[in-house]
């Protein structure tokens, strides 16, 4: 039912009169929020001790997005100048970005071919997943997640919340929004380890064990949807934790037209998931 209803919400929202004047308002308000973020960096703890950054590589799927993503490796390169970034780019024409290690695919490839196209490069011990609308500031502390997974080695990922812009709404995920599955946990949801919290399933924005990761992967048939997908396969293999001290900034684009016509189509997705998962 949700699968069904998001694209009728969002093409809604696209295409309202209203529109054109909301559009500016939502980017400037925007703006605003990012430009005071970053100012309150200057001034706010950020620790980079403990990373050491040959050990980690981000990984980015992006589409149609040239400036987001931009903005989020702008932000990345801010706060760790020496983070290796890779990007997957199923654009018409995908941008080359300085600093930036560019894998270019087919158009239209897909999230799940994109991301899995990135993890292909990778060649560290930790992967960092990030979308191409995030944006990292000194509360996306990354020390903590490789401080968390050095820790408990029976841990393999660790995630947290994402804070949406421009409303401050920060989002946990919902950690039992997986398909049915007869794989059991690892370790039961909502067991503590020290400040962590296991769950079957977490928001996309993770630090995980690359040889871990590899181990489930994304399946290519699956172009939009494919984050319940990951974390049902992921069940019974791979320990997800959530930690409330590990966040990023979500400034989406729900006025991008051209975007949206893409990012809405589920219809393969659909036909994919219930051949998968039955209705």
């Amino acid at each position: 039912m949700a699968l069904a209803l998001k694209p009728l919400l969002k093409s809604a929202l696209v295409s309202t009169p209203l529109r054109h004047l909301a559009a500016p308002v939502h980017d400037r308000l925007v703006d605003a929020e990012l430009w005071a973020f970053a100012a309150l960096d200057q001034h706010a703890p950020h620790s980079t001790e403990g990373v050491h950054l040959e050990r980690v590589t981000a990984i980015i799927k992006t589409f149609e997005r040239p400036r987001m993503v931009e903005r989020l490796v702008q932000s990345a390169k801010r706060l760790w100048p020496a983070l290796r970034i890779v990007v997957a780019d199923d654009s018409h024409e995908p941008r080359p970005i300085p600093g930036v290690e560019l894998v270019p695919l087919p158009f239209d490839s897909g999230v799940s071919a994109g991301r899995k196209a990135a993890l292909e490069r990778v060649n560290t011990e930790f992967t960092w997943l990030l979308d191409d609308d995030f944006v990292l500031y000194s509360g996306s502390r990354l020390d903590l997640a490789v401080r968390a997974l050095d820790q408990y080695a029976q841990v393999d990922l660790v995630a947290g919340p994402v804070i949406f812009l421009p409303l401050l709404r920060k989002v946990h995920g919902n950690p039992t929004a997986i398909f049915h599955t007869e794989r059991q946990s690892v370790i039961a949801p909502g067991t503590r380890i020290g400040k962590l919290t296991v769950r079957d399933k977490v928001p996309n924005f993770y630090l995980a064990r690359t040889q871990r990761l590899r181990l489930v992967s994304w399946t290519p048939e699956l172009k939009r949807v494919d984050h319940a997908d990951f974390f049902t396969r992921a069940k019974g293999t791979l320990v997800s934790a959530f930690s409330e001290e590990f966040r990023v900034l979500h400034a989406q684009t729900p006025f991008d037209a051209h975007y949206q016509r893409f990012r809405q189509d589920y219809d393969n997705d659909r036909e994919v998931l219930r051949a998968r998962y039955g209705s």
